[in-house]
């Protein structure tokens, strides 16, 4: 298994959110295709913004962490026909160990606003991976540091209504269709 870690999310050449996850200390990486409503979590949660009430994964974080649990870490285990299959890795107050099946772009949520670290298969890093290093975005520099706060930058600058009402009529095109 390889650690990755969020290197951006964009818009693809239709609009669709992508999250793009690097390898540690490489210039290699895939990206994953994710809901609209995803994509504005993610920013939210890159952004570190909080809410005056707890969101969905905010509720999902403090209820495990009232239980006693903890957040181990998060796998991409597989990928069929272009979908990506992942799996939460939880400990009980017991020490009991429980994996469960979740979306990527949940669990990549969830790894932001926790900080547990986000692994990928080696067979599903070989069949995905693409060299990162000409990929060019706003989002993407050099130094995890001056990484991180880039990726922050675009995030804190993301119109998050305008987003939202992007996708809207998206999905009003799509019902129309």
């Amino acid at each position: 298994m390889l650690q990755v870690r969020l290197r951006g999310l964009a818009l693809d050449q239709s609009n669709s959110p992508v999250v793009i996850l690097e390898v540690e200390k490489t210039n290699k990486g895939f990206g994953i295709w994710i809901g609209p409503f995803e994509a504005e979590a993610l920013a939210l949660a890159v952004s570190g913004k909080d809410f005056p009430r707890p969101l969905t994964y905010d509720l999902f974080l403090n209820t495990v962490s009232q239980l006693g649990g903890t957040f181990e870490k998060a796998v991409i285990g597989q990928v069929k026909d272009n979908i990506y299959y992942a799996t939460l890795h939880l400990q009980d107050r017991n020490g009991q160990l429980h994996v469960i099946d979740a979306r990527p772009s949940d669990c990549l949520v969830l790894a932001v606003k926790n900080g547990f670290p986000i692994f990928v298969e080696d067979a599903v890093f070989a069949e995905s991976s693409i060299d990162l290093s000409n990929l060019q975005t706003d989002t993407l520099q050099h130094g995890q540091e001056e990484e991180n706060e880039g990726f922050k930058k675009f995030v804190e600058n993301l119109d998050i209504e305008e987003l939202k009402k992007h996708f809207r009529g998206k999905d009003e095109n799509n019902e129309s269709s």
